[in-house]
């Protein structure tokens, strides 16, 4: 949606097409969303096709992710046709892979999907006219995987910026507000954010944790658990959880916080939406270095990266934003530049439109 809009600024035309159920987002009004019914993949995509026909674009910009299509684990063709069917038809296919593939798993089942769908964008790698992915490292390990199975693409990065528009931070006087904005996907280690908090309110009795995002969409019996776990923390009095909200309400509230942390397990990187929400807003932000994590963090200067995935780790490198102005006020300044140099939708239009 962010792209299209910064593609429609620029004079271009541009729309989304995907399945039901769809519709613009009214945050962004401006941008068309055409959405077809249909519950398998190849059917959805054939639909797709038929209403691409109508728009005769002149190119086309896949997002990628494997199971895209309403797929199951082992993927499917569906998208492989729709990229085969622009090129024969003259349009531009781009590939933007958000996520790759399953890892290896020793899961029969499981060990077949990771094989097909590697397979599969492989395949599709072979017929882009340009490809994609979100993280230098991944970058790296794709161009050599494709290399090695023969498939000539030079393969680029095109880092994801914020689905929410940062709101400049302003100086606010009152409680001390700690947040994250994230789900309860697996990898999302929001027991680290409640570990990390429990030590901080013992330290801190005006702090407050405000936790971000549509933690409903993880599932009623994930979500109870959840709830569980907070009512268990002695600071569970302090910790609000905002359920589900508009684009500008999260916006509003990340601009809101003191700190922001970050708890994923491949560290900071540049394929989150949430994370340049964070640092546009101009945010002292709290991670660690992983194995996704480039050489745009850089520690104590638009970033502060804890030594360990661990509440205890987080806790120290907070109370050391805290404790330290001249700290804060660098990785604030670090991080505004941070995002407006790599991270704001302006940057990403400019580099992809000069690579494709």
């Amino acid at each position: 949606m962010r792209l299209a809009e910064e593609l429609q600024r620029r004079g271009h035309e541009a729309a989304i097409f995907t399945r039901d159920p769809a519709a613009p987002n009214p945050e962004a009004p401006t941008v068309p969303v055409v959405g077809v019914p249909g519950r398998l993949p190849v059917v959805i995509a054939q639909r797709v096709r038929r209403e691409l026909d109508r728009f005769a674009p002149t190119d086309l910009i896949i997002q990628y992710t494997p199971q895209m299509l309403n797929a199951w684990r082992w993927g499917s063709p569906a998208v492989l046709g729709l990229a085969l069917d622009a090129r024969r038809k003259g349009i531009k296919v781009t590939l933007v892979a958000h996520e790759l593939f399953f890892v290896w798993q020793r899961r029969p089942d499981l060990a077949v999907a990771a094989a097909l769908l590697r397979a599969q964008f492989a395949a599709l790698a072979a017929v882009a006219h340009r490809v994609f992915v979100t993280v230098e490292a991944r970058a790296q390990l794709i161009a050599g995987w494709l290399r090695a199975a023969r498939i000539k693409s030079d393969v680029g990065v095109v880092r994801i910026g914020s689905g929410a528009l940062p709101v400049r931070r302003k100086p606010r006087a009152g409680e001390l507000r700690l947040g994250t904005f994230t789900t309860l996907a697996v990898g999302k280690r929001m027991d680290v954010v409640l570990d990390c908090f429990r030590i901080i309110a013992e330290q801190r009795p005006d702090a407050r944790l405000i936790l971000l995002g549509d933690f409903a969409h993880s599932g009623p019996a994930r979500l109870r658990a959840f709830e569980q776990t907070v009512a268990a923390n002695p600071a569970r009095d302090r910790i609000r959880i905002a359920g589900k909200q508009t684009l500008s309400a999260i916006a509003q509230e990340v601009a809101d916080l003191d700190v922001f942390l970050f708890p994923m397990e491949t560290g900071a990187n540049t394929r989150s939406s949430t994370l340049p929400l964070a640092l546009g807003s101009g945010l002292p932000v709290v991670a660690t270095r992983a194995r996704e994590t480039d050489d745009l963090f850089v520690d104590n200067e638009n970033i502060v990266l804890a030594e360990a995935l661990e509440g205890d780790a987080f806790a120290a490198a907070t109370l050391r934003i805290l404790n330290d102005k001249k700290l804060s006020d660098r990785v604030s300044r670090g991080a505004e530049t941070l995002y407006r140099d790599h991270l704001s939708w302006q940057r990403i239009g400019d580099h992809l439109l000069a690579e494709i």
